[in-house]
């Protein structure tokens, strides 16, 4: 059996071999070695990726500062600046790494990073150009991806999952993370339709080539919610939030726990949830400012705090997911002719999205045009039957 056979547990080990290897943190101290500088920071940029601990992305963005000076050519890790301030949501950051790059490494990854920031900003014809630039130049899985993620977000879920199948098909026999990966994506796109048992096979094929790996099992978790498995799902969910510092889990935990009836353990996850929010965002850290607009909009039914955390998230990147954040938080603190034109300009967008288009259904509900609210809610249901059921926000 492979390592990558062996799956999550196996890789992580393998990775903090690696970066011991490379010797740990003193690979920094001098003299340094840029051989020795760039295996530790990919070994911890690998780690904490695969992980999915936002803190520990933090201690790589400040690791990865000490390096890139000690590096004679340090375009990769300007690359993985670029990446790794992606994951942190610091769109700004993006840029400056980008435009850090020598012109020799503006390759087809720096233009893909270019198309995400372009979605993420809203600019999707440009997005979907870049991708597609891409693509007709040099065949991935990366690109094929990313062009699937925005053919699906526009509605064409048929599209979508063909293009990650092809994506599929540009893997070697060892790529089974990223296989797994492109398995949840398509499962996903199923999940999102009410699907469940197509979600369902999708996800047992990426347990099967890729065991023990936390965003799979998230997403059995959040199906088995949707079935009303509460006490399934919220075991595989402790397990990971016991793992790691993740209030998003806390929070997804809390909702579970409040749906099988169970008062106080909602309440419990709930507050842990809420405090490992504001404690990243205390220390400086933006990629939860999405989860506190839904916390407050969702759990509390507090309005006016749901407005201020998602006016901060739109500042940061404008686009239908933060549009429609920010629709519904006015919805909550019933300025429902302030909601109206930010879900119109999420709509306007071109996104197919059952859950937005629930929303859609309140707030024009609210402002009293009935006819456009009934249209939106029966979209919705077309979608998705079980839209407004457990889901998790990822």
């Amino acid at each position: 059996m492979t390592i990558a056979r062996a799956g999550y547990a196996a890789e992580i080990r393998r990775i903090e071999e690696a970066v011991a290897g490379a010797g740990g943190p003193s690979a920094l101290d001098p003299p340094t070695d840029t051989e020795r500088v760039t295996r530790y920071i990919y070994g911890l940029y690998q780690r904490a990726s695969i992980s999915g601990d936002p803190a520990a992305l933090g201690e790589v963005e400040h690791a990865l500062a000490q390096a890139v000076p000690l590096v004679t050519h340090p375009g990769d890790l300007y690359f993985l600046k670029a990446n790794l301030a992606f994951k942190l949501h610091r769109l700004d950051d993006v840029e400056a790494a980008l435009v850090a790059l020598p012109s020799a490494a503006q390759n087809a990854e720096a233009r893909l990073i270019r198309a995400d920031l372009d979605f993420q900003r809203g600019r999707y014809r440009e997005a979907e150009a870049g991708y597609r630039d891409v693509l007709h130049a040099e065949k991935s899985w990366g690109a094929l991806a990313r062009l699937a993620h925005f053919t699906g977000k526009m509605g064409d879920t048929a599209a979508a999952d063909d293009l990650y199948e092809e994506a599929q098909d540009e893997l070697t026999a060892k790529e089974l993370r990223s296989f797994a990966w492109l398995e949840v994506q398509r499962g996903f796109l199923d999940f999102c339709r009410g699907r469940l048992d197509e979600a369902r096979a999708h996800y047992r094929r990426a347990d099967a080539a890729y065991p023990g790996y936390w965003l799979v099992e998230e997403h059995i978790a959040e199906l088995l919610g949707a079935e009303g498995r509460y006490g399934e799902a919220i075991a595989i969910l402790k397990k990971w939030a016991a793992a790691g510092n993740r209030p998003d889990l806390a929070q997804a935990i809390a909702e579970l726990h409040r749906l099988a009836g169970e008062t106080d353990p909602a309440l419990q996850w709930a507050q842990q949830a809420l405090a490992g929010y504001l404690r990243s965002a205390e220390q400086g850290a933006v990629h939860y400012y999405h989860h506190l607009v839904d916390y407050y909009a969702e759990v509390e039914e507090d309005g006016a705090v749901a407005v201020a955390w998602a006016q901060k998230d739109l500042q940061l990147r404008q686009n239908f997911s933060t549009q429609a954040a920010l629709a519904w938080a006015f919805f909550r603190a019933r300025r429902f002719d302030e909601a109206r034109p930010w879900i119109d300009r999420a709509l306007g967008s071109g996104v197919v999205d059952p859950r937005i288009f629930l929303q859609a259904g309140a707030i024009y509900t609210a402002i009293g045009e009935k006819r456009e609210a009934k249209s939106f809610e029966e979209r919705a249901r077309r979608l998705n039957p079980m839209v407004d059921r457990c889901h998790l926000h990822h």
